[in-house]
């Protein structure tokens, strides 16, 4: 991503940028201190832990009930001001390896363009 480190990780901990970039199955539908309920596409809601981790450059969830998947962003420095994004999830068992890798692909890309929207004005 065209910025860095601090600026990727304070927008993808922004929960009112959430909805920018998080995959079109989740919404986000209520926030609280260090938490976060999403609702995914079988209508089903629930309630994550987040975890900003600003020194280590990583942000972390886990869901405080049963469902939902745990997981963490974690932002590296390229150089010159540019930073590389990767998102780690622990998926439910009988998910589709490759619908959730699509998935976090397309929450990556949203989140690049989230930033470049908001921080890289030309």
């Amino acid at each position: 991503m065209a910025a860095d480190v601090d600026i990727v990780l304070n927008t993808a901990s922004d929960l009112t940028r959430a909805p920018a970039w998080l995959p079109a199955p989740v919404q986000v539908v209520g926030t609280g201190a260090g938490t976060v309920d999403l609702r995914w596409r079988d209508e089903s809601v629930h309630r994550y832990e987040i975890d900003l981790k600003a020194a280590e450059h990583r942000l972390a969830w886990h869901p405080t009930g049963d469902g939902g998947w745990a997981g963490e962003l974690r932002v590296t420095e390229q150089g010159a001001g540019s930073s590389r994004a990767e998102l780690l999830v622990e998926a439910a068992d009988d998910a589709d390896a490759g619908e959730v890798r699509t998935v976090l692909d397309a929450a990556l890309q949203a989140l690049a363009a989230e930033v470049d929207q908001n921080f890289n004005v030309s």
